[in-house]
């Protein structure tokens, strides 16, 4: 169908999935991944930013700026974050979680802690946990091996991540900003610039959650606020990636308002529910998930 001037004629659903295909096709994002509304909604930003009519207008836009993409880009990825945001997590993992876990390594003979924030924007999740391993260790920090990942798909979040300067900064009970930081007085306001030896113990990789990798092994993986941008099905096949690169007995953190499903929840325990950390109970790398719920029918498996 055409109109007046010979132009094809679209539906606003139509003109939307014209556009979430050109993005997938440009840039390798696939959006029929995300909820439609959340899509919408971030993608609505840049249609009043660029004074687009409508998505075929916004998608002609797209094709004549490239700048525009990466402004698309960063709108779609976008994560709010800070340090030690959900006081009662960190608070958990400081007493209780990573010092176990450093009991765990220590019985097995080893001082190697892996340690991955998945979907860490601007780095102050990592950092945050770079922090409390470093309080845990002691005077033993210098004799372990400490390396934490933080990943995301957003460039300018990664950028932002490897500089460790911050403007707004909060400690939780037990951490001493000074110990970490060099604080200096900017235009801006306070300044806070991570000290290097808390620098080096975390590194930065641009890593999409929705592709395919090879399963890494950590001690931790952290996905905290991420997976509710998606629905139930990614949110699966996300949880069971991460879990293939989760090391046995290693533990997995999700957001305050995310849960692991029930597919997923056959893999791991809650170990502290109402902060949404888990322990894996299962090791079986390569479509785990399915081989957890044939044990399970077995009886090898019980969610106690």
């Amino acid at each position: 169908m055409t109109d007046e001037a010979g132009e094809l004629l679209f539906s606003d659903d139509q003109a939307f999935s014209l556009l979430k295909r050109r993005i997938f096709i440009d840039r390798g994002l696939d959006c029929e991944q995300y909820k439609e509304n959340y899509l919408k909604r971030r993608i609505a930003v840049q249609l009043r930013a660029t004074g687009a009519r409508d998505y075929l207008d916004y998608l002609r836009i797209l094709r004549n700026d490239p700048d525009e993409y990466t402004k698309l880009m960063n709108e779609l990825t976008i994560n709010v974050t800070q340090f030690f945001r959900d006081t009662d997590v960190y608070t958990k993992l400081l007493d209780d979680v990573l010092p176990q876990l450093v009991r765990n390594k220590t019985k097995m003979g080893s001082r190697s802690l892996r340690i991955w924030s998945a979907g860490c924007a601007s780095g102050e999740e990592p950092y945050s946990l770079a922090i409390l391993i470093d309080i845990v260790l002691g005077e033993e920090a210098r004799r372990w091996n400490v390396r934490v990942l933080g990943s995301d798909f957003d460039d300018k979040s990664l950028e932002a991540a490897r500089k460790g300067l911050y403007y707004d900064l909060e400690m939780i009970k037990g951490v001493e900003a000074a110990r970490f930081f060099d604080v200096s007085q900017a235009p801006a306001g306070m300044q806070w610039r991570l000290k290097d030896d808390i620098k080096r113990k975390v590194r930065f990789e641009k890593v999409n959650l929705l592709a395919e990798g090879d399963a890494r092994h950590f001690d931790m993986v952290l996905c905290r606020n991420v997976l509710i941008y998606f629905g139930r099905t990614v949110q699966t096949k996300i949880i069971e990636t991460l879990s293939q690169s989760i090391l046995k007995d290693g533990y997995l953190i999700l957001g305050k308002s995310e849960t692991l499903g029930q597919e997923a929840s056959l893999a791991f325990k809650p170990v502290f529910p109402r902060e949404r950390i888990y322990q894996l109970i299962s090791e079986t790398r390569g479509g785990r998930f399915g081989a957890v719920e044939k044990d399970r029918r077995a009886g090898g498996v019980t969610n106690g």
